[in-house]
């Protein structure tokens, strides 16, 4: 089965091109199967346990002492619902898209199907995972702990984000939010393919939950937004998306970085700043014709060796932080960037806001189905403000973007921590339901 779906002109005005957002016609459907493994419910819950602590320990956070207790956690849930019985298909697969820079090029993702006899799936889980760690670790390769959702009747959709998986040789591009939005949403175009063609029908009821958290907050707004106002009516229909869920994360990355400037504070993870900077001159090389990383940064930064480690491409963007991060604490611009970065009179400071505007994934539009986002008064890495002035813009027409506060905030791991529990130990239509009311 074969769809096209065609992607509206974006008006980027003098600066940035956006290539994937101009007129295009993109083939959904050539996809290649990879892999199919099928699963008892605690053989994936012990692969995703397995994949959580490789992830975890780049970030030197051990768990492996902790996998029962995480198992009895997950399991307690599946137990209650009466789902352990469930087997599992998970299926690795290759479909047609674009580079950041609107060239052809393959991606890679991962969808797990419920294996129910005489039932069928009643919805689908568009899942943004937390920030990449590593580039070889990518969904369609190590089983994510996530993949537990799937005894929830669930189909469940798991992008390689550009630079992991089959790119993996490629730098990841950070930033670049809309761009990561468009392949998610063909992934999930080519999953019900895969689901229609080995021969699952899908309930009458069938509809679609989008989430993510962090990083995956961002792509999983710009999903929503990419459903909703770049798909053919069709294909939106197809997906019929019910929600978004979006926790503590980064829908305009221009205003993040304004945010910094003012308030003479990058929080808590700087280099989130560094790696947004890397994404700029990756994905918009022509903007930049010229200018090198160096001109970018202080010279205290450079004196670290932060320019190099930039320009590496090694196993894991999460690394880069942790190497950046450790060199220098601190939470101020000036270490980090030069005058004329900061600087709100240069031209090279409304270049880099001008493109950072174009991933912008709040402006232009109001949701037609529920968004949630879920934002902790305390997170010290993505400011508070951010998601308040976030919802308040979507919500200027209607009611469909609500803000939640969570009753405990904490840190923006703290946060991390409550999300994934509230995930796993909850169906979607929990959660729904407790977000929103009856009205919706």
């Amino acid at each position: 089965m074969l769809f096209v779906c065609y992607i509206p002109i974006c008006q980027c005005g003098e600066v940035g091109s956006n290539q994937f957002q101009k007129e295009a016609k993109v083939h959904i459907g050539n996809y290649r199967v990879v892999s199919i493994h099928d699963y008892s419910f605690e053989e994936l819950l012990d692969e995703g346990i397995n994949t959580l602590a490789r992830q975890l320990d780049i970030l030197h956070v051990p768990i492996r002492q902790s996998s029962s207790v995480i198992k009895w956690y997950i399991r307690r849930h599946i137990i209650k619902e009466n789902r352990c019985n469930t087997s599992f298909r998970a299926i690795s697969f290759v479909y047609p898209s674009v580079t950041p820079q609107g060239e052809p090029v393959m991606l890679s993702g991962l969808v797990t199907i419920p294996l129910l006899h005489g039932n069928t799936p009643s919805h689908m889980i568009i899942y943004h995972r937390l920030v990449c760690v590593s580039n070889t670790i990518a969904p369609s390769n190590s089983l994510p702990v996530e993949a537990v959702l799937t005894a929830d009747n669930t189909i469940c959709v798991f992008p390689d984000y550009y630079g992991c998986g089959v790119t993996q040789n490629n730098t990841l591009p950070y930033a670049a939010i809309n761009y990561h939005a468009r392949c998610a949403t063909e992934c999930a175009l080519v999953a019900l393919n895969i689901v229609h063609d080995i021969g699952i029908d899908l309930a009458p009821e069938f509809y679609t939950f989008n989430t993510g958290y962090s990083q995956g907050a961002g792509y999983a707004l710009a999903t929503h937004k990419y459903i909703e106002t770049s798909l053919p009516d069709s294909l939106s229909r197809r997906i019929n998306l019910r929600w978004s869920l979006c926790c503590n994360g980064v829908y305009s990355p221009d205003k993040l970085f304004e945010s910094a400037i003012l308030n003479d504070n990058m929080g808590s993870t700087p280099s989130i700043y560094l790696q947004t900077l890397r994404s700029l001159l990756l994905t918009n090389r022509e903007s930049f014709d010229g200018i090198s990383v160096r001109d970018f940064l202080s010279d205290k930064a450079i004196g670290t060796g932060i320019d190099s480690v930039l320009l590496t491409n090694d196993d894991g963007l999460w690394d880069l932080s942790n190497r950046l991060d450790g060199r220098d604490k601190s939470h101020h611009p000036a270490d980090y960037f030069n005058p004329n970065v900061l600087d709100t009179s240069t031209e090279l400071y409304r270049t880099i806001m001008a493109i950072l505007s174009l991933d912008d994934c709040v402006t232009g539009w109001i949701p037609k189905s529920p968004v949630v986002i879920s934002h902790s008064k305390k997170d010290n890495t993505i400011p508070f403000q951010l998601a308040l002035m976030a919802q308040s813009q979507l919500s200027a027409e209607n009611n469909h973007c609500i803000l939640y506060v969570p009753p405990i905030n904490g840190s923006h791991v703290f946060s991390a921590f409550l999300y994934y529990t509230t995930l796993l130990s909850h169906s979607e239509d929990e959660l729904f339901h407790f977000y929103y009311p009856e009205e919706f």
